[in-house]
């Protein structure tokens, strides 16, 4: 009868020893394989310093010296939520579109913002800018952007502030050229802007 109380106990004690391995927490993982492991982002087209160029001419009746251009700096940065948010200053030159006008054109500052959204090599946008203009009434046209700020700032006078919001797209033919198109409303009623 001594036999009979032990072996109840064991079977007890063995059915205590498997509930309790049911309800152990499974050993926990080392930190690094916790994380969730995401593939590295492909660096966007939009993101980076940008330094260049443009060349405008503009041709009408009455229209002299139709040539224009500017140099620009500005950087971009693409964030992970694809909205690109930008700052770009430039200054150049631009002919005067209105024959009535003594100016021939007119000496130009701008910095602006932007903000977009990166779709791919498409980005669609807008622009907050402040312009400093100048009429050239001596007709010295465009040469450099940084003759373009001599002649802006070479006396106070004449010079106009200006405020533009824009609206457009980019594309981007390859990692390095891109093209945009935009349109553009400004403050002001001078006859003159870039």
């Amino acid at each position: 009868m001594a036999i009979r109380p032990i072996v109840a106990l064991a079977m007890f004690g063995g059915m205590c020893v498997a509930a309790a391995a049911d309800v152990a927490p499974a050993p926990s993982l080392p930190l690094f394989a916790q994380t969730a492991q995401t593939e590295p982002q492909e660096p966007s087209v939009w993101s980076g310093l940008s330094i260049g160029s443009e060349f405008f001419a503009i041709s009408g009746k009455g229209v002299r010296s139709g040539v224009g251009g500017d140099g620009f700096i500005g950087y971009n940065h693409a964030f992970a939520n694809d909205v690109v948010v930008g700052v770009q200053t430039s200054a150049g030159y631009s002919p005067s579109l209105s024959r009535w006008s003594a100016a021939q054109g007119f000496d130009f500052a701008s910095t602006n913002v932007k903000f977009g959204y990166d779709i791919g090599r498409f980005t669609p946008f807008v622009t907050a800018d402040v312009v400093l203009a100048k009429p050239d009434r001596i007709g010295r046209g465009y040469t450099t952007p940084t003759d373009s700020v001599n002649n802006l700032f070479d006396s106070s006078a004449g010079v106009k502030a200006l405020g533009t919001v824009s609206a457009g797209f980019d594309y981007a033919i390859t990692d390095a050229l891109t093209v945009n198109v935009a349109v553009s409303a400004r403050s002001g009623r001078d006859p003159f802007a870039p």
